[in-house]
């Protein structure tokens, strides 16, 4: 299992992303839209010291999970989004974790020893 360790800012998304294309060997628009929008959520909301990555790759499986030890948050037990009848009705937040529950294969959270694992299994 590989991992990286991810500074609380929203630069660091270029690293991140260069780990996952490294892990798999290609650069897959799914699963940067996911990893992504999972990164952004945790600097913009989680209130949290650090972030680690670990990821895996194999037999076209990807598992990546996200550890931080910010507020606890259950992105599962979040409610799908509630897609506006114009642009205009349309309100900010939460597309983004409609979109990871939607194109990750398998996601699991749980909250242990005050951390946050989120892992999302995706085939590519």
């Amino acid at each position: 299992m590989n991992s990286i360790q991810l500074n609380v800012d929203i630069r660091e998304i270029y690293k991140l992303n260069q780990f996952i294309n490294q892990l798999i060997q290609k650069e897959d628009l799914n699963v940067t839209l996911i990893t992504e929008e999972i990164f952004v959520n945790i600097v913009n909301y989680s209130k949290t010291d650090y972030i680690k990555v670990t990821g895996e790759y194999s037999d076209s499986i990807l598992t990546i999970e996200f550890i931080d030890n910010g507020i606890e948050f259950n992105p599962l037990l979040k409610e799908d989004y509630d897609f506006p009848d114009t642009i205009e009705d349309a309100e900010i937040g939460g597309l983004g974790i409609y979109l990871t529950k939607n194109l990750a294969d398998e996601l699991d959270y749980h909250y242990v020893n005050g951390e946050n694992h989120l892992k999302i299994i995706k085939k590519v």
